[in-house]
């Protein structure tokens, strides 16, 4: 009877130290960051399409407020067509473009050729956009029935 105690003591010591162990747990990796990679963002409004015909009326410019390398809004006023800015950009950014045209009805010709040729692009630019052509009157019209018309906003992640 002694002999069959022990053993079950035994046992029962033993299993207890099995029990008892607890595994070590694995050691969480961290994800890699990814590498910042710095590129050349560019913001182009331009004055025609990219055949390179119906150029945008000389009488149109634009105010325009874009993102900075530093995230901050930069605006520029009264700039000519075509207007581009380069700025060198660590991804990922999100880039914004907000654009209003302006003109002095004065300046008009009698064929106003308007539109939006615009774009947010790295290293290379294809701007997008239509241009059409209205009578001076017609335009007027145009756009005081839709202001809207003369603002653009573009906005692009990185």
């Amino acid at each position: 009877m002694k002999k069959v105690t022990i053993l079950l003591a035994t046992l029962l010591v033993g299993g207890m130290m099995l029990t008892g162990c607890k595994k070590p747990e694995p050691t969480p990796q961290p994800e890699p960051t990814p590498t910042p990679t710095t590129h050349t963002l560019i913001y182009k409004i331009d004055n025609k399409t990219i055949a390179g015909n119906n150029v945008v009326s000389p009488c149109f410019k634009v105010n325009v407020a874009y993102t900075d390398a530093n995230g901050q809004s930069v605006t520029e006023n009264d700039a000519t067509l075509p207007w581009t800015k380069s700025i060198e950009v660590t991804f990922p950014f999100h880039a914004k473009m907000d654009a209003t045209y302006t003109f002095n009805e004065a300046n008009l010709p009698d064929t106003v050729v308007f539109g939006k040729v615009h774009g947010i692009g790295i290293d290379f630019i294809i701007p997008s956009g239509t241009i059409n052509a209205f009578k001076k009157e017609k335009f007027i019209e145009l756009i005081a029935e839709h202001p809207d018309r003369l603002h653009f906003t573009e906005e692009q992640d990185f």
